[in-house]
C-alpha cells in the first residue's frame, strides 16, 4: 500500500520545519521507501509497518504540542510492485508531455 501523511503541529509558531524533521527522522530509521513531498510524506509498505511508523511520527510530534493534526490518505492496491515514479510516468505518457518535478 502507498500512504500520503502530513503532521500538523497546532501552535503559533509559523515555521514547522523541526518537528517535522522529527517525524522524518522515524520514517528514515523505518527503513520503509519513503520520498519527502512539500505537503507531506509518501510511505510504501504493509498497512501494520506503515500505520506503525505514522502513529510513531505523531506521537513524537505530540510530546511538544496541545494539538496535532495528522491527515492520511491510503491507496491500498492487491498487487502494488510500482514505484512513487512509475505513478506519474503512466500519466505523463498518457498526456504525452513531461510534468515540472
Amino acid at each position: 500500500m502507498m500512504v500520503q501523511f502530513s503532521i500538523l503541529p497546532i501552535s503559533d509558531n509559523r515555521h514547522i520545519s523541526e518537528p517535522i524533521a522529527k517525524a522524518l527522522k522515524i520514517v528514515h530509521e523505518s527503513g520503509l521507501e519513503y520520498k519527502l513531498t512539500p505537503m507531506g510524506t509518501l510511505v510504501k509498505g504493509e498497512w501494520k509497518e506503515v500505520m506503525a511508523v505514522i502513529k510513531k511520527c505523531h506521537e513524537a510530534v505530540r510530546k511538544d504540542y496541545d494539538r496535532v493534526m495528522t491527515h492520511i490518505k491510503i491507496d491500498d492496491v492487491k498487487i502494488n510492485e510500482h514505484s512513487f515514479e512509475h505513478k506519474i510516468e503512466a500519466v505523463e505518457e498518457k498526456a504525452g508531455i513531461e510534468f515540472k518535478k
